[in-house]
């Protein structure tokens, strides 16, 4: 009898062990099992604002930009100078997504890939004003403010942009353009964009 008693109670601590376990791995699967405070580390340097460099290539592009020839998604050299490895290869691939589109649908008003990209609105702006920049190791943030103003299709609007630079073969090369979400636009990434495989 106590032998008996002595299997049961052996048989159920195992089993007991067994479902622990089993409950451990599937918790395991889903995350932690419990909750746990991110710690946050003192900063190494202070912010720093970016190089003058990556504001004058924001100037000089919005200038560029500005008119519908020369157009940037066909210019290489311009490419080559202004815009990093990745943002190229990403233009070439909505470049290629453009081709696919128009194949497939030869009616569309849709028009390629062009200089208005990289103001984040068919619509020019009237004007901008760098309103600010940062800097984080090899990376660097210089912030625009557009504005419409009489005579366009957005009158008295003002968006943020920011463009988004890497320090690549020792160089500064734009990386991504970000919109934020304003009145009549949604946020967006150049880079996103250019990356994706649907069109428009």
């Amino acid at each position: 009898m106590k032998r008996s008693v002595f299997r049961l109670i052996t048989i159920a601590s195992c089993a007991a062990l067994l479902l622990t376990f089993a409950v451990a791995q599937k918790r395991s699967k889903h995350g932690p099992s419990s909750a746990k405070v991110i710690r946050e580390d003192p900063a190494t340097a202070s912010l720093a604002v970016a190089p003058a460099e990556c504001s004058r290539m924001v100037r000089d592009l919005i200038a560029y930009v500005s008119h519908e020839k020369p157009d940037l998604t066909s210019d290489k050299a311009a490419q080559n100078r202004w815009l990093s490895e990745d943002l190229r290869k990403a233009l070439a691939h909505r470049l290629e997504a453009y081709r696919d589109y128009a194949k497939k649908n030869p009616d569309s008003p849709e028009g390629p890939p062009a200089n208005a990209d990289f103001v984040g609105s068919w619509d020019y702006p009237t004007s901008f004003t760098v309103t600010g920049s940062r800097r984080y190791a090899e990376r660097a943030t210089v912030d625009v403010t557009f504005k419409w103003g009489p005579g366009t299709q957005y009158p008295g609007d003002t968006r943020l942009t920011s463009y988004v630079f890497v320090n690549e073969g020792g160089g500064w090369k734009l990386d991504d353009i970000y919109t934020y979400r304003g009145k009549y636009t949604e946020p967006s990434s150049l880079f996103a964009t250019f990356s994706g495989n649907d069109y428009p």
